[in-house]
């Protein structure tokens, strides 16, 4: 036994010695072994190869993910040994020399290399929708095959899908994320899917094409720091990282980043530049532009050495710009100045000549050699003048000459600008390359109060402005109106103000400073509502910018041609609201007069918009016939022109309540509003001091009564032709689907005092319903529908009308009978019943509403108590409007309305789960319905009759006593094939409506029965679709194939 137990289990150094097959590659006798290996030692052997296997792969592995220095690591010698130690973790802890990270992907299937394998015959056979079908699969099975990625790029490139291929690229790259290459590829890749600028026609297209390129910056930020993460010293990775955030204008990022590549790429130039530019806008401003001039001193060094940069750049003209910037934005004026000299020199051939930095002022670069030549070192035939004066470029003499008025030397600087004569041609010649710097010297020269020169200098900017890019600087039109002001010329301030802010709606400065200049010349008016513009684009503003970002330096790039180039200023859109554009009231724009301007220019402006604005009028007046015939050409004309006259006389003062006036122009009462932002406290200060002197009130605290208007025309045009203009307009507005516009034109009229009649309330207030109605907006045809009622209270009309015009809604009719209008119609109710009650009780009761001044009823209004009746059974309280129900059924009994409310409140109110009584108000509900019924039967008219037969067999639908309901179904039909007429199609496009016509009857001074004029819709449609659904919920499919093809087929 004991020999037999050490044959069955050789010892460990044993097994090394027995011959596996395909293990040292001999043969093994089975027949022989058989007598020494048992089948216990096979098992042994099998998990030792397995175990084998294991280690192998996982050598691989970590040879693999930790490269050549694994080799070279103790633990690579030999499988790790589990040894516990004082300092080792417990349960749970990770054995040492175990690598931390993700594990490697598993090994792919067989089948998922068959099918790999597949998907690749099929590419290459250009067969690309059955790879892609086949590559789809592979990832629905194992989406971490990497191969199935890398074939679904080339699939999606070949197809021209280059946002899928790059999103599939970035996908493979995540399953090998320490392949640095992957992610540079992803990157370079991202920054080329960018679509050619000439190509973009649309401003839409260009938004669209401005988002795309944002994601595809985000996505090349992602791959950069994936592979930084990867290898945190790859060079391409980090500069390609520092590029992408500074385009994303993550300006402290990018400049860290190009901190980091300087540091082992310290000559490249390029670099430096963009670190300069990043600095600008820059939170840590200041740190940042010190270590760029760090890095530019260190570039300057290695080349006064005779090094050489990367990349074969050499050190320019403009790098000289922005070196001397760096100290400017910091406020170092002396050494830009400084810097100014010797690179200048380097440039031009002189770097030896150092003997002029002895020296404070420029005499190095006059024109002439006068006070060179008071240099004893000088010698003027060692180099040619072209190295001194006139050899340094001009914005390079601008900087120089406001930096010397920084330093308070101001003759030097004026000695540099005679350079630069803003009457000379040639000097706009100049400008034109970079108009910026025209603007640089006016705002220094406005700083040291020499206005007209600085006067100049802008009029210069924005003629060479408007030549080379075709735009208005409206900050420079700011900047030259504080000019005039300071020179007393308020008229020309005006004209600057006004141009700023036509260039720049949201432009506040230009609205302070205008406001400030009329607060002077006593136009408060005006003066208050540019406040109250300027404190509401305020409070839309993002808000201030985080603590110690600058905000008037200045910023260089580069150009297409390598020039150096003022960064233009980037407008970032405010964040969308979560209120609708449509439910957003627009701005009126205004036509702003010169208030500042003489008796004659102001009169001389007046007439001038008089003429126009006539012109505008006639135009409309000569296309309102093509517009009304359908051309839409003539219709878009006649809605510019009507806009321009609208908005004319709603910026008109004198034809509004000064609440009124600035809440049309867009701009509500700051104070009114109780917008608790205030951050501009001079502009708070203004608006209340104005506020105080404009809106003054009384003992009661209530505002002035306003002036009578003394005047029946504007612009020429008579007031009745205005007010038709604004509601022909308001109703093209609802057609043109802006219902918001439609609504601020009606208010517009409405709220104007020139139009304060009641025919003129009438007529706006008609066309304001309309507008509604157009638009489905019951909300608002409620709120008209009211002002009706409350002004002409007790009048039966007043109550059908707001049924009508709520009818007409095509919408949810959920404000019908909400609870603000239903607590009015009671009031309403209330009111009636104490006119109508016996003086002696009348007394007892307090109704709202109800005063001496009320209005009385004569009796009891059916329409109102059928319209309250409704409200209550519109939100299912049906046993509280048969209460009104019953009240106009005491009053009309014979009315055919009043008696099918009644029946159908019994009728649903006994489908209700608190109905005691079913079958009495089911039977007291039929008792009203047939009257109704034998009421509308004894009508003329054919319609009317389809209708009683049709509501009683949609009752008895409701019921569910299917078979009665299907005979007075065919009773519809039946009444229609009785009269042909009936049966024709209805006009969808245009509903027909009943009108009715009375006929007096023979003379005799009676008037007979109301005549129906037109076809009215009957119910054939509706009868149909009805028992077509009846039959084939039944199953009888002939019957309902029958019905269809006979009344529901259209031809």
């Amino acid at each position: 036994m004991e020999s037999s137990a050490q044959m069955a289990y050789p010892p460990l150094e044993d097994v090394g010695a027995l011959a596996l097959p395909g293990g040292d590659g001999t043969d093994v006798d089975m027949d022989a072994s058989d007598a020494a290996v048992s089948d216990a030692d096979s098992d042994y052997l099998e998990l030792q190869a397995d175990m084998a296997k294991l280690d192998a792969s996982r050598e691989a592995f970590l040879s693999q993910q930790l490269g050549e220095e694994y080799g070279s690591r103790p633990e690579s010698r030999g499988p790790p040994v589990a040894t516990s130690t004082p300092g080792s973790r417990g349960r749970g802890g990770t054995a040492r020399g175990r690598k931390r990270g993700p594990r490697k992907a598993a090994e792919p299937t067989p089948e998922i290399k068959f099918r790999l394998a597949q998907a690749y015959n099929a590419f290459i056979g250009t067969h690309y929708d059955e790879a892609m079908d086949i590559v789809k699969e592979i990832i629905r099975v194992n989406a971490e095959t990497f191969g199935a990625w890398s074939l679904l790029v080339s699939l999606f490139e070949e197809s021209g899908q280059m946002t899928e291929a790059l999103n599939a690229k970035v996908f493979a790259a995540h399953l090998r994320p320490k392949d640095v290459n992957s992610w540079i590829e992803c990157a370079t890749m991202a920054l080329g899917m960018s679509a050619d600028p000439t190509t973009l026609e649309t401003e839409e297209q260009v938004e669209a094409e401005r988002l795309d390129r944002l994601d595809k910056l985000q996505i090349a930020a992602m791959c950069y720091s994936a592979a930084l993460r990867a290898d945190p010293k790859h060079i391409a990775a980090r500069i390609g990282k520092a590029d992408v955030e500074l385009e994303l204008e993550r300006f402290t990022q990018a400049a860290d980043d190009y901190l980091r590549y300087l540091r082992r790429r310290p000559y490249d130039i390029e670099a430096v530049r963009h670190l300069a530019e990043a600095s600008y806008d820059s939170t840590r401003q200041a740190e940042i532009a010190e270590k760029a001039t760090e890095a530019y001193n260190t570039i300057i060094t290695h080349l006064r050495n005779g090094g050489v940069l990367d990349n074969g750049f050499t050190l320019e003209w403009m790098d000289v710009i922005i070196f001397i910037e760096l100290f400017a934005s910091i406020g170092q004026y002396g050494k830009a100045a400084g810097a100014v000299g010797f690179l200048s020199r380097w440039l031009l051939g002189r770097p030896d000549e150092l003997f002029w930095e002895l020296y404070d002022d420029d005499r190095e670069w006059d024109r002439y050699d006068n006070r060179r030549r008071l240099a004893k070192e000088y010698d003027p035939d060692r180099y040619p003048p072209e190295t001194y004066g006139v050899g340094l470029p001009p914005d390079i003499r601008a900087k120089l000459a406001i930096y010397r008025m920084k330093l308070g030397q101001e003759e030097e600087a004026m000695d540099h600008l005679s350079w630069l004569e803003p009457d000379d041609p040639q000097t706009i010649q100049i400008l034109s390359e970079a108009p910026q710097i025209a603007q640089d010297i006016a705002v220094q020269l406005t700083e040291s109060q020499r206005y007209e020169l600085a006067l100049k200098y802008y009029e210069v900017y924005h003629y060479v402005r408007k030549k080379t890019m075709d735009d208005v600087d409206a900050d420079a039109l700011v900047q030259q109106g504080r000019c005039y002001l300071e020179m007393h010329d308020n008229t020309s301030a005006e004209d600057c103000f006004l141009a700023a802010i036509e260039a720049d709606e949201t432009n506040i400065d230009a609205r302070y400073e205008l406001a400030r200049a009329y607060e002077r010349a006593q136009e408060r008016e005006e003066a208050f509502i540019l406040v109250n513009e300027a404190l509401s684009l305020e409070a839309r503003a993002h808000g201030p910018r985080p603590d110690g970002r600058a905000y008037d330096n200045v910023r260089f790039v580069v150009d297409g041609r390598g020039k150096l180039i003022r960064k233009p200023k980037t407008y970032k859109k405010r964040a969308q609201s979560d209120k609708p554009a449509a439910a957003r009231r627009p701005r009126v724009p205004r036509i702003r007069a010169r208030r500042l301007a003489g008796d004659n220019k102001r009169a001389e402006f007046e007439r001038q918009v008089s003429t126009r604005l006539k012109e505008k009028y006639e135009l409309c007046q000569s296309l309102k016939t093509r517009a009304a015939e359908g051309d839409q050409e003539a219709m878009q004309e006649w809605m510019e022109a009507a806009r321009e006259l609208t908005d004319d006389f709603r910026s008109f003062r004198a034809f509004y309540p000064w609440e009124k006036y600035l809440k049309f122009l867009g701009y509500g009462n700051f104070f009114n509003e109780g917008d608790a932002h205030a951050g501009n406290s001079r502009l708070t200060a203004m608006a209340e001091r104005l506020q105080q002197k404009l809106a003054p009130v009384d003992e009661d605290g209530d505002q002035q009564a306003q002036p009578i208007l003394q005047r029946h025309e504007h612009r020429g045009i008579p007031f009745d032709d205005w007010l038709d203009l604004f509601l022909e307009y308001a109703i093209s507005l609802a057609h043109a689907r802006r219902p918001q516009e439609a609504y601020l034109v009606c208010q517009s009229a409405r709220d104007s005092i020139v139009y304060q009649a009641r025919e003129n309330m009438f007529l706006i207030h008609l066309t304001w319903a309309t507008c509604a109605i157009h638009a489905g907006d019951e909300e608002t045809c409620v709120a008209v529908a009211r002002y009706f009622m409350r002004d002409n209270q007790m009048n039966t009309d007043a109550y059908r009308l707001y049924s009508a015009i709520c009818r007409a809604c095509q919408a949810p009719s959920s404000w019908y009978s909400s609870g603000p209008a239903q607590k009015y119609m009671l009031r309403q109710i209330k009111q009636m019943d104490d006119t109508l009650m016996h003086p002696d009780e009348a007394g007892k009761y307090k109704v709202p509403g109800g005063g001496a001044t009320a209005p009385r009823a004569t009796g009891v209004d059916v329409a109102l108590l059928m319209v309250y009746g409704h409200i209550l059974f519109m939100s299912t309280s049906y046993n509280y409007a048969l209460s009104y129900f019953r009240r106009a059924a005491s009053v009309d009994p014979t009315n055919p309305l009043v008696n099918l409310s009644t029946g159908l409140s019994y009728i649903h109110w006994a489908f209700k789960r608190q109905a005691e009584n079913r079958q009495y108000m089911l039977m007291q509900g039929l008792a009203f319905l047939f009257k109704y019924y034998e009421l509308r039967l004894q009508s003329p008219v054919s319609e009317e009759r389809q209708e009683a037969h049709f509501n009683v067999a949609r009752t008895y639908h409701l019921m569910g006593v299917h078979h009665l309901a299907v005979e007075y179904y065919g009773r519809v039909l039946e009444e229609a094939e009785r009269h042909p007429h009936s049966l024709q199609p209805p006009n969808h496009s245009d509903r027909r409506r009943d009108s009715l016509k009375q006929e007096e009857d023979g003379g005799d001074g009676v008037v007979a029965k109301t005549k129906r004029v037109g076809v009215r819709d009957d119910l054939v449609l509706e009868t149909a679709v009805n028992l077509r659904t009846y039959f084939l919920l039944t199953g009888d499919v002939e019957a309902a194939r029958d019905v269809t093809d006979k009344y529901l087929v259209l031809e």
